[in-house]
């Protein structure tokens, strides 16, 4: 009897060590962290869709001197790129505007604005999250 006490003791207390093991927890971690930073392309298109936005169509970019302008999800979104080096993306940097309109978020040459619609903070963090290659 008391073997099989001993036994019994013994299975529940590796099946309860098998059960809290780390390696679970560790692999949803390390992958939570690898999608955080997962580098993408630098360019609106990639920035949209990393962000699920739908339906770019052009701007009228050169009127304020960015590389390139779409406008997503009906107009609400807009999303340009500019020459980090220019003196458009300088003078972003410094007031916060566009046209003026007033950004959103802007990293790397990449600038989002929301027009006619009040800012998604989800859409700001994820945004303020990318990295690009």
């Amino acid at each position: 009897m008391k073997k099989f006490i001993t036994t019994l003791l013994s299975i529940i207390m590796i099946m309860a060590m098998v059960s809290c093991g780390g390696s679970g927890a560790d692999s949803s971690s390390d992958k939570s962290t690898e999608e955080d930073t997962t580098k993408i392309e630098k360019n609106i298109d990639a920035t949209a869709e990393a962000l699920g936005l739908t339906a770019g169509d052009e701007t009228y970019y050169q009127l304020i001197g960015a590389k390139a302008g779409k406008q997503y999800n009906d107009g609400a979104i807009e999303l340009y790129q500019f020459d980090e080096n220019s003196d458009e993306y300088k003078e972003i940097e410094s007031t916060k505007t566009v046209a003026n309109t007033n950004v959103s978020a802007y990293k790397d040459g990449i600038v989002m604005l929301f027009v006619g619609t009040e800012e998604d903070q989800n859409i700001i963090d994820k945004f303020n999250k990318l990295e690009y290659k």
